[in-house]
């Protein structure tokens, strides 16, 4: 059994958290308690209350972030090390700090000032983004460039999630543009999505010049585990942390990318922490595996723990 980690971006469904976990566990608590002094709002109970704060850029990321900790400093100590770790969007430094690349204190403080900075440029520069279901990401690639080229708007490829999904972000008028677009070229399906920013496009670079500055300073290791970028699609190094941290913001990410390297290093099992269960679902999309596990509260880590356990014994 070779054990991956997926570490939840934004956009997961809020709904309340039963508190076992925050009760019983002296690490998870922890971990929501020192959150909560730093961020100065008491994180947990934004999810013991399902608080709508959650759906708000600002709360959402080092609330994710932390929620995502906690669960990882339990279930690790409960099965075998990981092979590999990732995350979509703000959750690669959740993966980061998991593998030791970022320390927890430098990788809060940074989705913390990520998470303001991207709820102001939401706010300075409104978008849409829409999820194209289809396998031709050529044609959803051209039309964005024709239509970003006819209008002079910005509208561009924003996340390659597995590969029969492919979201797309921009201004608003252009987005519409393109799905007029892309359902005269045959897409049937394209579903809007329920977002105030255009993330991982360059609508949000006012908030990636100023976030570059935040990362200049920050202190970063070599990982301990191989930690997949879903910029590059490839594993981080300390040389590479900063730099392309400093490109995540308003470039496409790859989480097909990140999934395919996971299969390249044997990965048979995938345990998605966090909020909902977009990437497990995503992973079903792209690879064939023994297991696939979202795991956001006591009931579901218990239920992974106990069949990974059966398994390998």
């Amino acid at each position: 059994m070779k054990i991956a980690y997926l570490f939840s971006g934004q956009g997961g469904k809020i709904e309340p958290l039963d508190d076992t976990l925050y009760k019983n566990s002296v690490q998870f608590r922890q971990i929501f308690d020192d959150a909560s002094t730093e961020f100065d709002t008491d994180l947990w109970q934004l999810w013991a209350s399902g608080d709508q704060r959650l759906s708000q850029t600002r709360f959402a990321q080092p609330a994710i972030l932390t929620l995502s900790l906690a669960l990882h400093s339990v279930i690790s100590k409960q099965l075998p090390d990981a092979v590999a770790l990732a995350g979509l969007s703000l959750g690669e430094y959740s993966a980061l700090i998991a593998g030791k690349g970022l320390d927890w204190p430098t990788g809060f403080q940074l989705i913390t000032k990520r998470g303001q900075l991207m709820q102001d440029a939401s706010e300075h520069f409104p978008g849409a983004m829409a999820a194209v279901m289809s396998q031709d990401t050529d044609l959803i690639e051209r039309v964005c460039q024709e239509v970003a080229g006819d209008t002079g708007l910005i509208v561009q490829t924003a996340n390659y999630n597995y590969p029969k999904q492919t979201v797309i972000g921009g201004e608003k008028k252009a987005v519409l543009l393109a799905v007029g677009e892309l359902h005269k070229q045959g897409i049937a399906r394209i579903v809007d999505l329920p977002v105030s920013g255009a993330f991982h496009t360059p609508l949000m670079a006012s908030a990636n010049q100023q976030f570059v500055t935040e990362l200049q300073s920050a202190a970063v290791s070599e990982p301990e585990i191989p930690v997949i970028s879903n910029t590059t699609g490839q594993a981080f190094t300390k040389k590479t942390i900063k730099e392309t941290l400093a490109k995540q913001m308003v470039q496409a990410t790859r989480f097909t990318d990140c999934l395919l390297q996971m299969g390249g290093l044997g990965v048979t099992t995938v345990i998605e922490l966090g909020p909902g269960h977009s990437l497990t679902s995503f992973a079903k999309k792209t690879l064939k595996l023994e297991g696939y596990y979202a795991v956001s509260d006591a009931d579901s880590l218990n239920a992974a723990v106990s069949a990974l356990n059966s398994v390998s014994n």
